[in-house]
């Protein structure tokens, strides 16, 4: 919420040069926990799913899709010309667009995870 709220009040260029740095702010520290977060899951929770089948291949595909998105768009952001402080300001916008779409999948894969993925493995570990 905090990223998508920081990306809109930099996309509506809402306090200048502190909405960036807000923006900026956020993504970093989301940006030191996504990568952990997502490489224990791949690890743990898609490779024993997918191993003991209690993920249906469906939802893999969609889960793959929407990592390879992350992915693009965290990539988006690691281009250090477009998002450090020396940046134009012409780039708020494309930043912006970048933050949201990265908070709109996250948001996505959280309840897709919530929704779908969680009680998929739960109904897989208590099915006796």
């Amino acid at each position: 919420m905090q990223l998508a709220f920081a990306a809109t009040n930099l996309a509506a260029d809402q306090g200048g040069d502190t909405a960036k740095q807000r923006a900026l702010e956020v993504w970093d520290e989301l940006r030191r926990d996504l990568w952990p977060h997502l490489q224990i899951e791949e690890e743990l929770v898609f490779s024993w799913g997918e191993t003991h089948h209690a993920i249906p291949a469906a939802l893999l595909d969609s889960l793959k899709t929407e990592r390879e998105e992350l992915h693009k768009l965290v990539a988006a952001l690691a281009v250090p010309s477009q998002v450090d402080d020396e940046a134009p300001s012409e780039n708020r916008g494309a930043i912006a667009r970048t933050l949201l779409a990265l908070a709109q999948t996250l948001d996505s894969h959280v309840e897709r995870y919530d929704g779908e993925v969680l009680p998929s493995i739960l109904r897989a570990l208590f099915r006796r």
